[in-house]
């Protein structure tokens, strides 16, 4: 039995510190806006004016403003979702944390257009995920022996 728990161990391999640090950010940030679209979504007759100047639109009603709430909400939810699952060490938080991403950007341009700086932020934030998860075999054997990821 104790066998079996040390080779579970062994197999599991600790965060790095890149993806800790990443992860972190990745926690404060989804759960920020998670918090703020959930208020969104619960005064949202209230918010429908802000996101009204927001967005530049003026015909934008309270159903819409809930729509859009509910959506990012959700959106953010399963972005936090995704880091957590990295944090986990698990090569599928980094699917869902993409994907979720690249629906945010797509509901960002349909509802409010183009926005290069938000735009560059959540690339720049997959491309710094995609070097901090150590995907495959290869790549944590090569971390294991320079010592910079630990074991068990």
């Amino acid at each position: 039995m104790a066998e079996a728990t040390k080779k579970e161990q062994a197999v599991r391999p600790q965060r790095p510190f890149f993806l800790t640090f990443m992860c972190i950010i990745g926690f404060t940030y989804t759960i920020l806006f998670s918090v703020l679209f959930l208020i969104g979504i619960l005064y949202s007759a209230g918010l429908s004016g802000i996101i009204d100047k927001y967005l530049q639109l003026y015909d934008l009603s309270r159903l819409n403003s809930l729509i859009i709430s509910i959506s990012l909400f959700l959106v953010f939810f399963t972005s936090f979702l995704g880091v957590f699952m990295m944090w986990k060490m698990q090569k599928l938080g980094f699917y869902i944390y993409l994907t979720s991403v690249l629906v945010f950007l797509v509901l960002e341009i349909s509802f409010a257009g183009f926005y290069l700086p938000d735009i560059l932020i959540h690339l720049l934030l997959i491309i710094l995920f995609l070097i901090a998860f150590p995907f495959g075999k290869k790549r944590r054997t090569k971390l294991l022996n320079k010592k910079l990821l630990k074991l068990g």
